[in-house]
Order: C-alpha cells, then structure tokens, then sequence
C-alpha cells in the first residue's frame, strides 16, 4: 500500500487568499487582465515518485517553478516535470474544479488526472499520468543530474527514472510560503 507523506506548514494566509480567489466573482476588472475572482502565482515545490523503501531517498526531486492558477472555483496546476527524473524537458498541466472548503482539487488533462488536498500553505496533488506514455527518458541527463542534486549513487536515480517511465506517478507538492518572483534566481534559466 503506498504511503503518501503529509506536508505540515503553517499559515492561514495562504488558504485565505486561495479561498478568496476561488469564491470571488468574476467581475472582469482584475489585474493583469486575468479578471475578478483570479488569482495566479508561481511557488517551490517538491515532487515525490513513490517507489520501495531501498529508493526513497532518490524519488524526491525539487521543482523550481509550479504554476497555481485559480479562476472562479477551477484551478490550473502547471509545471516542468524534473529534469533530474526525466532528462528532457517535459511540462504537464491539469485542470479542473477546486473545492476550498473540503480542501480538495480534483483535476484532469492530457497527461492524467491529479487529486489534490489542499492546507494552508500548501497543496499536494498524487497524479496519474498514463497519458505521457511512452516516456523515454534522457538517462544520460538523469545520471549526470544525479552527481549534484542527490548525495547517493547515480544509479538509485536511473532505477526511479526508469520505474518512473513505465508507471508516470508521482505527487507534487507546492510551497504556499515559498512564491517565486519574476527575476529570483529560481526563474533564471540557463542557456543551452
């Protein structure tokens, strides 16, 4: 049976402007052209391949930038799956209805469907993505990534990579006290 982690943070705030921004009605005059009632912002997150006890250690990958974008009680979640996992850039997004009170999302698109529980300051979200399938990762990426992202042997990552791209599941969590800001290092991408 798998065991899902639960990320603990503090801080009503976060879940306030959530559940503001996803009860409000559309006026049409929001900033930024998005309209009442949405709100839109880019945090830190983590993401988690479940995988056996003797990889654990391997399958937690942080993600740099996912996107949250609530509009009139529908969220958005997108972002870049890690390098370190798939070698190749590769960006999955989901949409679908978000339900503050219960402190659940239930989202789908072309890569799957999500299931997300909300707190806070922080959302986690399992997904299902059997619609990336077939996923051939980059697994000489993978192993280079390895040597200065995760203090282990290289080869425990290749063994999540490649379970990963037979069975894409995998549970992201975003950051609700950790917003990214257009010009932090995090949004700063390399050339090449």
């Amino acid at each position: 049976m798998l065991e899902l982690r639960t990320m603990v943070f503090t801080g009503a705030t976060a879940l306030f402007a959530l559940a503001a921004a996803a009860c409000a009605p559309d006026s049409g005059t929001g900033a930024g052209g998005a309209g009442g009632g949405a709100t839109a912002a880019v945090y830190r997150g983590t993401y988690e391949v479940p995988v056996t006890a003797d990889l654990a250690a391997a399958a937690v990958y942080d993600v740099p930038e996912v996107e949250w974008t609530v509009v009139n009680g529908s969220v958005t979640l997108d972002y870049d799956l890690p390098l370190g996992l798939v070698g190749t850039k590769l960006r999955v997004e989901f949409t679908g209805p978000i339900d503050v009170a219960a402190g659940k999302a239930t989202l789908v698109g072309p890569p799957g469907d999500a299931a997300c529980t909300l707190s806070a300051s922080a959302v986690s979200c399992l997904e299902t993505m059997k619609g990336l399938l077939p996923i051939t990762p980059d697994l000489a990426v993978v192993e280079s990534l390895a040597a200065t992202e995760f203090a282990g042997p290289a080869s425990m990552r290749l063994d999540v990579a490649k379970q990963f791209s037979v069975d894409p599941i995998g549970i992201v969590h975003v950051d609700l006290n950790a917003p990214v800001t257009p010009d932090s290092p995090e949004t700063e991408k390399p050339e090449g």
